[in-house]
């Protein structure tokens, strides 16, 4: 289908850039969590899903992997030659392909020109694709250098600690780690902060309380299985928690997510106080605390540690494609726009806060990590988010480089490589559940043009799927090699 240049633009205004403004990408995978665990490890058995019961194989343990890998473009060139034999390729590999029935929507990024369309503009199940809103949301209303705080609060009247979750889901049970995103902030560093504050005030014994009422409501959504706790796929969203709720030793090949991260995070931060000279009592113990003026002492904030920045957590997000971190982020979109953090508000937070840049009256989501099936997204208004980023001269400008890259890292490591001639060149999300197999993002022609794109289809009969993929594969990488002119 030929391109239709009399389509709406989108809402928000664009500025004309000579470059994506992300800068170089560094990233230090910790590993892969699920989901898209499918897209990761598709060679396993048991593929992830059937309607309604959502149910998810089990996902390989993290493991390190270094890469360094470049930004989407260093200098985007406007006068590199648009591909206007785009339809020509595109429509050669859907001809040949085993699997019917795509949406499609790929644009120039710079001018925002749409160069090849085909049902973009029915909603489809996105999978984890749906972090691309989630991530998008964030960036514009919390702020790519936000940090989220975990406090200790001492109320000298009952001599009492208390231990005040942030929305921090990736603390770390050790000392806090300066340059990682997972365990950047740590609970032996606040627990030893605390202690040394409680003993400059001359306080050796404490009672101890913990506090999750940042986020309210259910903290599991009706539309998970709580079997997928123990694959790893998610945990009760509260807004403590250790490495994202993952239990266990992360030499196992497997593991499986706590039903409890906030206590399990208290209990670690109780340790650690212990450890660092404190007593803790069972009770709180009334004492008799007044301030220098002998009016009673309030609570006071004794030590606080802060997470990543909001663009390295959602960075983690898109590379991991890590559905607690989505849902947690979820929350927080909600917070930064007055409404109470919940499983319940985060969805439509995230299409609040994407409402100046994309017309969303069709989009319509349940979660904000894409589990569900009842997401619907078009790849229209992926497209034009993506668009946006690209031109952005905000926070949001981080999002396509914040993306796994084709053939190294995250959910790509095995996708685009060099027999595809499309590695280091693709930035994109994936999304995957049994019937579905979606990617968004950008990547850069042969002739120095970048380009972004969405391509979904769902409702795709299980044993087709990996054909599916490897259509969208092969979409993409004709995109890399393209000079198109």
């Amino acid at each position: 289908m030929n391109p239709t240049p009399e389509r709406k633009k989108s809402k928000r205004s664009k500025k004309a850039v000579a470059g994506i403004t992300a800068g170089s990408l560094a990233v230090l995978l910790a590993g892969v969590a699920a989901l898209d665990a499918y897209d990761v490890f598709p060679e396993l058995p048991g593929i992830l899903t059937t309607e309604p019961a959502i149910e998810v194989q089990d996902v390989l343990s993290p493991h390190a992997q270094g890469k360094d890998v470049p930004a989407p473009a260093s200098a985007l060139d406007d006068s590199a030659p648009v591909p206007t034999a785009i339809p020509d390729e595109v429509d050669k590999v859907l001809s040949d392909a085993k699997v019917k029935g795509f949406g499609i929507e790929i644009r120039d990024g710079l001018s925002d020109d749409i160069l090849y369309a085909k049902n973009e503009n029915k909603p489809r199940t996105p999978a984890s694709v749906t972090k691309v809103l989630t991530g998008s949301a964030a960036l514009l209303t919390i702020g790519g250098e936000k940090r989220l705080s975990t406090t200790t609060q001492f109320d000298p009247a009952t001599s009492t600690v208390t231990l005040q979750g942030g929305g921090d889901s990736l603390l770390g049970a050790g000392e806090s780690q300066p340059g990682a995103v997972n365990g950047h902030a740590g609970l032996a560093t606040l627990a030893q902060q605390t202690a040394e504050s409680l003993k400059s005030h001359n306080v050796a014994e404490v009672a101890l309380d913990l506090d999750t009422s940042r986020y309210s409501g259910k903290d599991f959504s009706p539309g998970w299985e709580r079997v997928d706790i123990a694959k790893g796929v998610i945990t009760p969203i509260q807004p403590l928690m250790i490495d994202t709720g993952y239990v266990g030793s992360k030499d196992k090949e497997w593991r499986g997510r706590s039903e409890h991260p906030a206590k399990d995070a208290f209990a670690v931060f109780t340790k650690e106080l212990k450890a660092a000279g404190i007593t803790v009592s069972k009770d709180p113990q009334p004492a008799d605390a007044t301030d220098a003026t002998g009016d009673e002492a309030k609570p006071t904030e004794l030590a606080e540690v802060e997470s990543a920045t909001i663009s390295e957590i959602v960075e983690y997000a898109l590379v991991h494609s890590d559905n607690v971190v989505a849902e947690v982020l979820g929350n927080e979109v909600a917070i930064a726009q007055g409404e109470p953090g919940s499983l319940e508000a985060g969805p439509q937070a995230v299409l609040d806060a994407l409402s100046d840049t994309v017309d969303l009256g069709q989009t319509h989501l349940e979660d904000t990590s894409g589990l569900s099936y009842d997401n619907q997204i078009s790849p229209h208004d992926l497209t034009t988010i993506l668009q946006a980023s690209v031109v952005a001269d905000d926070s949001l400008s981080d999002l396509i480089a914040a993306m796994p890259v084709g053939g190294l890292t995250g959910t790509l490591t095995d996708r685009f490589t060099k027999d595809r001639n499309a590695a280091g060149a693709v930035h994109a999300k994936t999304g995957t559940l049994s019937t579905v197999t979606s990617l968004a993002g950008g990547v850069l022609d042969a002739d120095g043009r970048y380009l972004v794109f969405t391509l979904q289809i769902d409702d795709v009969d299980k044993d087709k799927i990996l054909e599916a993929r490897k259509t969208v594969d092969d979409i993409v990488a004709a995109l890399a090699i393209c000079g198109c002119r």
